[in-house]
């Protein structure tokens, strides 16, 4: 549900936010870059330019992807199921 602002009476539009797995600092989501497991039981991390794709996601910086690694906050973001990094775009 959109928040009011006080003074104006406007409804504001929710902007999502969300933590980047690299630096843990937030940001709003179009701002970064969304990764997702591919479909099926490959385990493989790959991105996901439209943030239109199914499936467990992560979110980084533009400035932190080169720094992205298999470690264990990544695990715990894609829930054990992390094996293997895609990042080259598809």
């Amino acid at each position: 549900m959109p928040e009011k602002d006080a003074k104006a009476g406007e409804a504001r539009a929710h902007i999502p936010i969300r933590t980047c797995l690299v630096c843990m600092r937030k940001r709003p989501r179009r701002e970064l870059i969304r990764l997702v497991l591919e479909p099926g039981d490959t385990g493989r991390i790959v991105l996901d330019p439209k943030q239109a794709m199914t499936g467990r996601g992560g979110y980084t910086c533009p400035e932190c992807i080169r720094n992205f690694r298999l470690n264990k906050r990544v695990q715990r973001a894609f829930r054990g199921a992390a094996r293997e990094l895609r990042l080259e775009m598809t």
